[in-house]
């Protein structure tokens, strides 16, 4: 190549380089003084509520051969359904905090890799699953406890009062508190409601309950933290008789050692009601309860990271870029979080697994290290195509090659997909930003002519191992409308996905699972692409956008080029590759001058090569005539 070629050659890229037509990056330090993100296993309870928090460490010594019983929640931090739950679990775990000497409310995160293996062994299908754990309870085979099949908060009561109502306690496991469920009969009278019982016991109250509820049962169980009181329930209108009760206007009575029996009128028919009247009369004989115990294990008060706020400003200034650190993220949580907890991965899931990690070797965002890694687990994976893989053993090889392959990660935190808070956005977010990126890369290599590749691994991932159970049967339906096997091309699969993301956006838009500091929008805005919009965007939205899909799609390619994808807050560039880092350094060098300096060092650049050739033709090939000197003729002599 002569020197002519090169001077055009180095000028042409200069140029390229200047007409990206990409926003630059600003590539401050602050997140590299950044103190490591805020614990991922927070999940979606802390001190200030009663839900008891557990986790693999704690789990078996809380839940299991307890001589009460527990109402478990396995939820996924990063699942929409489990984040509009999460207020009215806490309301339940408020209203039966009276309950808790012989039934607690805890929840478990199963987004926390530490506890892949307490949902995996539980066989968890879905989030949020709710699962009654009995007195005494051990797990075994078909056998994890009792499934609420309701997320409303009085369904849950009455269904949690019929199971411990149920529950056949025997001696061993030792609860003195434990109600006397048994009813009343013919046979019993005033007297002998008090044989058995403790010196403590001055009260018993009777309650009426009406058939085919739990009414006595619930406030037996409210009125667990009151010793001087013992309830029994009455369900016979002759029995109840015996005790003062009329069914209709006084179904509640009061009897005391002596015999005399009082009934009372509670303001009404729930068992709550019932039991603030008891409550009620026992303070004005100056009787009161224990103190509730909380069984709340300590924990690590959550922490925000360092500068976040101003991480949040400059996500904020720069809404379409793609971050390195968000799809790092988004692939270390389906390895190490959602295939590792699931039980067995067979048939369905199996060829849903090879395909998902397939396409992520063919288009893997990561550096040398990551390709390895994704590489041998494909390998690892499609050996088990007739034998039966689990996930401890998907767990076990991945642990095993991180280990071999360390380190593989460039980052350990959300960048664009950072959150005001640790419980919003995160996973669901970089997860789009994963597969949105790969749908680009497939359209940009010619080595396949397949259009589903992506499309076909996205959702088969989703329908197959994605932890909210809600939004994946949305997903699985939205693609079915949206024809999603008539994908004609890989362009076509590009828009497909953009398309369906907007219209989750719009769905979800003011949603109780909404960051208020990234609402949902449609994308991109017009800020990031005016071109993307055929007329100017109405201030109503009612009206549909008319979207120039063609600008649509360049703008995509365009943010989602290797090139171009922001290692904004990469705490290790040098596990990248480094043609990206040498492309990221000349666009911030680009970002320093203005366009008129970068013309003139052009200019200057390819004039000093010019010189540099001249003076190399004119001196390097003339040669000169040595001068004698006098050394040399005595030498000679």
């Amino acid at each position: 190549m002569s020197a002519t070629h090169l001077v055009i050659l180095a000028v042409a890229l200069l140029v390229d380089i200047a007409s990206a037509g990409v926003p630059l990056p600003r590539y401050e330090a602050l997140l590299k003084q950044q103190s490591p993100p805020s614990d991922p296993t927070l999940g979606l309870y802390d001190d200030g509520d009663k839900v008891i928090r557990l986790s693999v460490d704690n789990f078996n010594a809380t839940v299991l051969d307890q001589n009460r019983g527990a109402l478990v929640e396995f939820y996924n931090t990063y699942c929409g359904h489990c984040r509009r739950f999460a207020p009215t679990y806490k309301s339940v775990a408020e209203h039966l905090l009276p309950w808790s000497e012989v039934l607690i409310v805890a929840a478990i995160d199963c987004a926390a890799e530490e506890n892949n293996g307490i949902c995996r062994n539980y066989e968890v299908m879905g989030y949020p699953t709710l699962r009654y754990l009995g007195p005494g309870f051990q797990p075994g085979p078909q056998h994890y406890g009792q499934s609420l099949h309701t997320q409303d908060k009085n369904e849950i009561r009455e269904i949690l009062a019929g199971m411990v109502a149920a529950e056949n306690l025997t001696s061993s496991h030792n609860n003195s508190y434990w109600p006397n469920f048994h009813y009343l009969t013919e046979n019993d009278s005033a007297s002998s409601l008090f044989e058995g019982l403790s010196s403590a016991t001055e009260y018993v109250a009777v309650v009426h309950e009406p058939e085919n509820t739990t009414l006595g049962v619930e406030v037996a169980l409210f009125m667990t933290q009151w010793p001087a009181v013992r309830v029994r329930r009455v369900i016979d209108p002759a029995v109840a008789a015996k005790f003062k009760i009329d069914p209709t206007n006084l179904p509640l009575s009061l009897v005391d050692r002596k015999g005399e029996i009082t009934a009372y009128a509670p303001e009404s028919t729930n068992g709550e009601s019932y039991a603030k009247k008891l409550w009620d009369v026992l303070g004005k004989k100056n009787i009161t309860p224990r103190p509730v115990k909380v069984h709340q294990p300590s924990a690590t008060p959550a922490s925000k990271i360092k500068g976040q706020n101003e991480l949040i400003d400059e996500v904020h200034r720069n809404k379409h870029f793609v971050y390195q650190a968000d799809l790092e993220q988004a692939i270390r949580t389906v390895l190490h979080n959602e295939v590792s907890k699931v039980g067995e991965i067979s048939g369905e899931k199996l060829l849903a697994l090879q395909r998902f990690l397939a396409v992520l070797q063919r288009y893997n965002p990561l550096g040398a290290n990551g390709h390895q890694l994704v590489s041998k687990l494909k390998d690892y994976v499609v050996q088990f195509n007739d034998q039966r893989l689990t996930g401890s053993q998907f767990e076990e090889e991945l642990k095993r090659l991180e280990a071999h392959l360390s380190p593989v990660y460039s980052s350990n935190h959300f960048v664009g997909c950072v959150g005001s808070s640790p419980r919003l956005r995160g996973f669901s977010c970089s997860l789009w930003t994963l597969f949105h990126f790969m749908t680009v890369q497939a359209a940009n290599n010619e080595e396949t002519q397949d259009p589903l590749e992506v499309l076909q691994a996205m959702h088969g991932y989703i329908k197959n191992f994605f932890g909210c159970t809600e939004c994946s049967e949305h997903f699985q339906a939205m693609a079915s409308r949206r024809k999603i096997w008539s994908v004609p091309n890989k362009e076509e699969a590009v828009l497909w996905l953009w398309a369906a993301h907007n219209e989750v956006n719009q769905r979800l838009a003011g949603d109780a699972t909404e960051d208020p500091e990234f609402p949902k929008k449609q994308f991109p805005a017009p800020e990031s692409c005016n071109e993307c919009y055929r007329t100017p965007v109405s201030k109503s939205e009612n009206l549909e956008i008319e979207w120039n899909k063609d600008a649509v799609l360049g703008f995509l390619k365009n943010i989602h080029n290797p090139q171009f994808v922001s290692r904004y807050g990469v705490q290790r560039e040098e596990l990248l590759h480094p043609t990206a880092d040498k492309m990221r350094q000349k666009r911030q060098i680009s970002s320093v001058f203005t366009d008129m300096d970068m013309r003139m060092g052009m200019l200057l650049y390819a004039f000093c090569i010019v010189m540099m050739v001249l003076a190399f033709k004119l001196f390097a090939f003339k040669g000169y005539r040595k001068k004698p000197y006098g050394h040399d003729l005595l030498g000679k002599v």
